[in-house]
């Protein structure tokens, strides 16, 4: 599956759904590899803003996935360039 840019709670629905989908699995055995219940699998699909950040990101590494936050006023070439301290 391609890298797609989601910007909203509306695109990443569908698109874990896709991911869990492209891997075969159903919710239930999602669920099962992070200690959760298909139903709350179906909630988080269904209504990913209502779940924890931590949540979503053990949902992701266990669909083998990443969070990535992109400055898209950056040039792509410079991005890794602009380590500046915080």
């Amino acid at each position: 599956m391609t890298s797609l840019p989601i910007r909203t709670t509306g695109q990443l629905g569908p698109y874990l759904k896709a991911l869990r989908r492209a891997r075969g699995w159903s919710q239930e055995q999602l669920g099962t590899r992070i200690g959760l219940s298909q139903e709350r699998i179906a909630k988080i699909e269904g209504a990913p803003e209502k779940v924890s950040f931590d949540s979503l990101l053990t949902l992701l590494m266990a669909l083998d996935a990443e969070f990535h936050v992109v400055d898209r006023q950056a040039p792509h070439e410079t991005r890794q360039d602009q380590g500046e301290g915080w």
